[in-house]
C-alpha cells in the first residue's frame, strides 16, 4: 500500500503521544570556526598526552556537581600540564569556542572568563545577554 507522508504520520489512536520530547538545543563548537578539513590543522591532536586516554575524564557528567567535578578537572589539568600541545589544543577550543570540557589545562568556565578578559564571546553568550 503506498501511503502520502501526511497520512502515515495520522493516527486514530489517543491523542497522547508516546515520542520523547525534543532534546533542548546544546551549543557547540561553531564549524565557521573550525579550521577546515587540511589535515595538518589537526596534527597536534596525534600528539595529545590525552590521545588515548578516553573522554570521561575531560567532560563532566550533566549531573556531576561539586568535589567530584573539581576532583575530575583536577585530574584532566594534570595530563594537560605535561602535554606538549597544550598550547595549539587550548588555542583550538578558544578558536571554535568549545562549549564543554578541559581543553588546553582550562575548564569551560575559565576558557569563558579568559575570552572575557579578551573581549571576546562564548557560544551562546550573546543569546543569553539579549534575553535578560
Amino acid at each position: 500500500m503506498n501511503r502520502s507522508p501526511s497520512r502515515a504520520t495520522t493516527s486514530t489512536t489517543s491523542s497522547t503521544s508516546t515520542a520523547p520530547p525534543a532534546a533542548p538545543r546544546v551549543p557547540a563548537a561553531r564549524a565557521s570556526r573550525l579550521p577546515g578539513s587540511a589535515g595538518h590543522h589537526w596534527q597536534w591532536q596525534s600528539r595529545a598526552a590525552c590521545r588515548d586516554l578516553g573522554s570521561t575524564r575531560f567532560f563532566h557528567p550533566a549531573d556531576e556537581r561539586g568535589e567530584d567535578r573539581e576532583q575530575r578537572d583536577e585530574a584532566a589539568k594534570q595530563v594537560c600540564a605535561g602535554c606538549p600541545v597544550r598550547a595549539a589544543c587550548l588555542e583550538h577550543a578558544l578558536r571554535t569556542r568549545e562549549p564543554y570540557g578541559v581543553w588546553g589545562g582550562l575548564t569551560e568556565e575559565e576558557r569563558r572568563e579568559l575570552l572575557r578578559k579578551r573581549g571576546e564571546r562564548a557560544v551562546g553568550t550573546a543569546t543569553r545577554a539579549r534575553r535578560r
